[in-house]
């Protein structure tokens, strides 16, 4: 299955936290990359959400992709709405 497409379909699932009120994705790489495993954090506050990235840039990059993916797919959709509503 193709890596994107999974990302995709995570983003699809019922986790309204995380899907609408995602805030930010962030990466955190420490100086030794041997001390610290690489790790996923999220950080559920009330209606706000935060993933943190720790030593794995390529995951930070595959998500930071994947939510500006949706959320031109978002945009466009809005567009097209508006469009036929016009």
């Amino acid at each position: 299955m193709n890596i994107y497409k999974t990302f995709e379909i995570f983003l699809k699932e019922p986790l309204s936290i995380l899907k609408q009120n995602l805030i930010q994705i962030v990466s955190i790489q420490t100086g030794n990359i041997f001390e610290h495993k690489p790790s996923i954090d999220v950080s559920l506050l009330k209606d706000k959400a935060q993933i943190n990235v720790i030593n794995n840039e390529k995951v930070f990059n595959l998500l930071s992709l994947v939510t500006q993916r949706a959320e031109r797919k978002k945009l466009k959709e809005k567009e097209e709405k508006a469009h036929e509503s016009a």
